[in-house]
């Protein structure tokens, strides 16, 4: 009796093992499906717009690594010279009004008016356009990349400032245009605009001497509207080939042009003491 109750229970703790066995078996193999159903989606292959995603963050990351190129341009020896390109209708000017501003400022002028140029905050040293940011940081003028807000060239030439200073850089296709201004009466080689190719560092053309000291300028088309006059001098507005560099067309004033503002068809031009409205077409 004691032999049967003996098998009996030995024979009940081999089938309770063997239980405990196949259960441990089931929950090894589960964890184990569990680990390789992880392992699968780490894994997994991106779709198109992950892809897309990765891409953007990536030319990001690209973008945030560029270096702004410094350039020099000296004008020393430089002279008049032209480019070729194809040529320009000069546009069609006619003045509507002139009148005595009793020599005022020209920032009052145009805040006064309530006219627009493509300045940034007041101190009249920094604009924009529709591709670039613009900004005088003492001598050296830094040109900033609109979205990326990247700085891209870093240029130094030769000019004189005003007590302000409009929108008198433009950078298109690669070749950027300026001007170098030399406060005082007429002298060789001083008071012209001028196109620089930045890309390959040459000078393009530059413009007749004496044929701009405006605060700025203005960019119709191909066309460069630019001033210049001083003390006992003809005062002229110009009309500049962008392609070429000559002058197309001049416009004699009562005064020297020093700030110009094109708004609705028309430039706006204030001089040392005469403010102009002129229709252009």
């Amino acid at each position: 009796m004691r032999k049967r109750v003996w098998l009996i229970l030995s024979m009940m703790a081999i089938l309770l093992t063997g239980c405990g066995r196949e259960t441990v078996s089931s929950e090894s193999e589960s964890e184990i499906s569990d680990v390789n159903e992880t392992m699968d989606a780490v894994t997994e292959v991106p779709d198109e717009t992950e892809k897309m995603e990765i891409a953007e963050v990536e030319e990001a990351e690209v973008a945030e690594t560029v270096e702004p190129k410094y350039i020099t341009i000296d004008f020393n020896g430089v002279t008049e010279t032209h480019a070729e390109g194809d040529s320009v209708t000069p546009l069609k000017w006619n003045i509507l009004s002139e009148e005595d501003n009793g020599i005022d400022f020209a920032d009052e002028w145009y805040a006064s008016e309530n006219l627009s140029l493509p300045m940034i905050g007041t101190d009249w040293n920094s604009f924009s356009d529709e591709n670039y940011e613009y900004l005088w940081e003492g001598e050296d003028l830094y040109i900033y990349e609109n979205g990326t807000g990247n700085c891209l060239y870093v240029l130094h030439y030769p000019t004189d400032k005003w007590y302000v200073n409009g929108n008198n850089a433009y950078l298109k296709d690669g070749i950027f245009y300026g001007a170098s201004v030399a406060n005082g009466y007429a002298q060789p080689n001083t008071c012209f605009m001028f196109a620089y190719d930045l890309e390959n560092e040459k000078l393009l053309w530059r413009s007749a001497d004496q044929s701009y000291n405006s605060m700025n300028f203005v960019v119709e088309g191909d066309v460069l509207i630019c001033g210049y006059g001083f003390t006992a001098e003809p005062d002229y507005l110009y009309q500049i080939n962008r392609n070429t560099g000559e002058i197309i067309d001049r416009l004699l004033l009562k005064k020297m042009p020093d700030l110009i503002v094109e708004q609705d068809g028309k430039l706006y031009v204030h001089t040392y003491s005469y403010n102009y409205v002129i229709e252009i077409e």
